[in-house]
């Protein structure tokens, strides 16, 4: 086989073998390696290289199909239609039981929510300032409610972070938060109900609110950026090591 169209990313191992094989040649058609309008190698050609079965390849060409990145020629088998799919960003719900997945999307998390704590230090308004530091009061108060009250707790933690989101006056910083925190909201109840049974407490959570919102208030980008960055890597600690205790997820 032309060596442009081998597989470019290993097959990784937790996921089904169709899952599999849809990611390497998703990541093959955005990232360049197939050029639109090109066509594709021979299902026989493919399952050969990725030491899968013709299914397999038949499942992942029809999904790419589906989001618009392949389409089919008759007789000519099928070949990259467009390299931005049809469908939006979306996170699938067993990604989230996934250990490895899970990190993986907290780091995303990291990414937008350091830089939204930056810009909402820059241009916040003083109500979102306000909005902010009481989001940041009221996951105090619900944190000492110990097992019953987590589930206000992470419903306080989530308003806090998307109050800070909601000040950069950006909707799509909003929107964005809005959607990872959909997603993550019953990861982090897990975590939160574990580590109550462990013993722990959130305040070290709550101490780290305020201090990024007092950074926001002294409108210091710097300090509010390096803040949420202290804040999220602990709480991504704290929350994989949790669920990791209680073999609620997958590797």
């Amino acid at each position: 086989m032309n060596e442009a169209f081998r597989a470019t990313v290993p097959l990784v191992q937790g996921t089904t073998l169709s899952d599999q094989v849809t990611e390497v040649l998703r990541h093959n058609v955005v990232n360049g390696v197939w050029q639109v309008g090109v066509m594709l190698p021979s299902e026989s050609a493919l399952a050969d290289d990725l030491d899968v079965s013709r299914t397999v390849i038949r499942e992942a060409v029809s999904r790419l199909k589906a989001e618009g990145l392949l389409a089919s020629r008759q007789g000519r088998g099928a070949f990259v239609a467009s390299d931005r799919p049809r469908m939006g960003f979306a996170i699938a719900e067993q990604d989230v039981e996934s250990l490895r997945k899970l990190s993986q999307i907290l780091e995303l998390r990291m990414g937008l929510e350091i830089e939204a704590a930056a810009i909402a230090a820059t241009r916040g308004t003083d109500a979102a300032r306000a909005d902010i530091e009481s989001a940041a009061d009221a996951f105090d108060r619900a944190s000492g409610g110990g097992a019953a009250g987590v589930a206000e707790g992470v419903r306080t933690d989530l308003r806090f972070h998307r109050a800070i989101c909601d000040a950069t006056g950006n909707d799509y910083y909003l929107g964005l938060f809005n959607y990872l925190g959909a997603s993550l909201r019953e990861a982090i109840l897990a975590g939160r109900l574990q580590a109550i049974r462990r013993g722990s407490d959130s305040r070290d959570a709550g101490q780290e609110h305020h201090g990024i919102a007092a950074a926001i208030a002294r409108r210091d980008p710097m300090l509010a950026r390096e803040r949420m960055r202290t804040h999220l890597e602990l709480s991504h600690d704290r929350l994989i090591k949790s669920l990791g205790a209680a073999g609620g997820a997958a590797p």
